[in-house]
């Protein structure tokens, strides 16, 4: 913890919104020492989503190198990846191809296994736009009545990925509406309007409702943070308590990140 705290006094931390959120200049990925990292894992601890501005010269393989530094490295499977690499996703706009991820979700919930960090690679980035809201969802859970709380706790939701791959309704992942956060044991929601489909304890009329309520209520501006990214930045955000959603307001200009998940250790649980 000491080594953490002389590298956090290295670093320029400037916090994004009261919510969520900071980012940072002085790091350097590529060579960062046991301090160094211990306290970049402390940052995104504390402020759940951090971009890392200043990676111009980190390269596909040093993202892979950073990332398996946290754990295993996610292969999504269903969607377009940079040429050689499995595990490194392409995430490229321009006037004939746009891709974003609008829509509020929690990268690949739909998994027995999800990511429990990602990390977001600024390649090229538009003259403006292109940003990525994020949303706090301890804050969200927290901003419950205790009553809500007491019926959500032992509720459990079913995700699946047919957004990616139809047969995927085959082979949903069940997952508590409410986890608790392994490193720093507080609650957060673990519903998302992009993969969560039902709670089958419920009615389907009850579970719509309740659904319903809670993709409105997480999502709330009060619990956002926003990222502006810079060629190089490196955003990275913890998906076991938050949701993201990215901004496709940049026109036909091109947009390439290159994005590396982290897969949890365990399945979500309370």
């Amino acid at each position: 913890m000491a080594e953490a705290a002389i590298a956090l006094d290295r670093y320029d931390v400037r916090p994004l919104s009261g919510a969520l959120g900071a980012e940072i200049r002085g790091v350097d990925v590529s060579n960062l020492d046991a301090g160094g990292f211990a306290a970049v894992h402390a940052l995104l601890l504390q402020y759940s989503a951090i971009a890392l501005h200043g990676q111009e010269n980190l390269t596909d393989d040093g993202l892979r190198e950073f990332g398996t530094r946290w754990g295993k490295l996610d292969v999504h499977g269903y969607s377009r990846t940079v040429p050689g690499y499995e595990d490194v996703l392409l995430i490229y706009s321009d006037a004939k191809r746009r891709s974003a991820a609008e829509g509020w979700h929690s990268d690949v919930s739909w998994k027995e296994i999800p990511p429990k960090i990602s990390m977001l690679h600024a390649r090229q980035v538009p003259a403006v736009g292109g940003d990525t809201f994020f949303a706090s969802q301890y804050r969200a859970y927290e901003d419950l009545s205790d009553a809500m709380k007491a019926f959500l706790d032992p509720l459990e939701a079913e995700h699946d990925g047919r957004n990616f791959d139809i047969d995927l309704i085959r082979r949903p992942a069940t997952h508590p509406v409410v986890i608790r956060h392994p490193e720093t044991s507080r609650k957060a929601l673990y519903v998302n309007r992009g993969f969560t489909r039902r709670i089958p304890s419920l009615p389907a009329g009850e579970s719509t409702a309740i659904l319903d309520f809670l993709y409105n209520h997480c999502t709330r501006e009060r619990y956002q943070a926003r990222i502006h990214y810079e060629p190089g930045t490196l955003a990275m955000w913890d998906n076991r308590c938050v949701q993201h959603s990215a901004v496709p307001d940049f026109g036909d200009e091109v947009r390439e990140m290159h994005r590396v998940a982290v897969s949890c250790d365990q399945r979500p649980s309370r």
